[in-house]
């Protein structure tokens, strides 16, 4: 899969064009280097010659324009990297089809750049979101729940062996902690049994005091908004793509972002559940 060849035409025109920038960046330094030397190489046979001042101000003009062909190669590169690491982790029986083209215009007054500036720092809300909903503690309700269900699974764990015969009568609580480093009776889990309510009396006490999380989110919560931020992550990456194409059709030069989804890079939909179904 990596080399792109079961990808939709689309997908693989972009692939195209995205190598076809990458190397175009590198044919610019190898150009602009070599020049930068030409013109050295005058200097140093003429350091005193009229034009000495003309062409060290055009040889500290063309390191710059150096640099700035480098970083170009140095994003390009790490797109195109980053895109044909997503493609080799594909499944060899992966479907695959082209996107449905969005439409994305900068809004009133604004440049493309200006437009994809935004759209990024949409992006960055939303991965920061993503970061705060994934560290997002439990409501107090659910704790509360959460120590219920301990507590009766492990009273039931803990439901002593009783030995009565003629001989002999016994009791033995047969339970171990399991994170002990030696065999030890897991007293938590015999007081679960033993003192069931007063048990669950204090752990509600000790929840009270416990410090509360700035965001607190049940399970079902977060999955939901994770899924939620996902999609909208998309969206946002696939109108960025959309216009930072449109810029290059301009003959704007806007640089990608290594970090974003290859498939919204090269509008292809990838659909995982027909290939396990394969």
């Amino acid at each position: 899969m990596a080399d792109g060849s079961n990808l939709p035409k689309a997908a693989q025109l972009k692939i195209l064009r995205l190598e076809d920038a990458e190397q175009q960046a590198q044919t610019l330094i190898s150009s602009t280097v070599r020049r930068i030397g030409e013109l050295e190489r005058i200097i140093m046979n003429n350091p005193d010659g009229e034009r000495g001042d003309a062409i060290r101000e055009e040889i500290a003009l063309l390191r710059e324009r150096r640099d700035e062909h480098t970083d170009r190669h140095r994003s390009c590169c790490d797109v195109n990297a980053a895109i044909r690491r997503y493609l080799e982790m594909l499944p060899a029986n992966a479907v695959l089809s082209d996107a449905k083209r969005i439409k994305a215009r900068p809004r009133a007054g604004e440049s493309l750049a200006d437009a994809v500036d935004r759209i990024r720092r949409d992006i960055g809300n939303l991965v920061a979101e993503k970061f705060q909903v994934e560290q997002a503690g439990l409501p107090v309700d659910e704790i509360r729940a959460k120590a219920r269900d301990w507590i009766s699974r492990h009273a039931q764990t803990a439901r002593p062996r009783i030995t009565a015969t003629h001989n002999e009568f016994a009791i033995s609580f047969e339970v171990y902690d399991e994170k002990a480093t030696v065999p030890m009776p897991d007293i938590a889990a015999i007081m679960a049994f033993l003192y069931p309510e007063r048990l669950t009396k204090r752990i509600d006490e000790a929840i009270e005091q416990m410090p509360k999380p700035r965001l607190a989110l049940s399970a079902e919560q977060k999955a939901k908004r994770l899924r939620e931020i996902k999609d909208l992550l998309y969206e946002r990456e696939t109108e960025e793509e959309t216009l930072i194409s449109l810029a290059e059709e301009q003959g704007q030069t806007i640089d990608r972002r290594p970090t974003a989804d290859p498939r919204a890079i090269l509008g292809l939909v990838v659909d995982r559940n027909r290939a396990r179904a394969a």
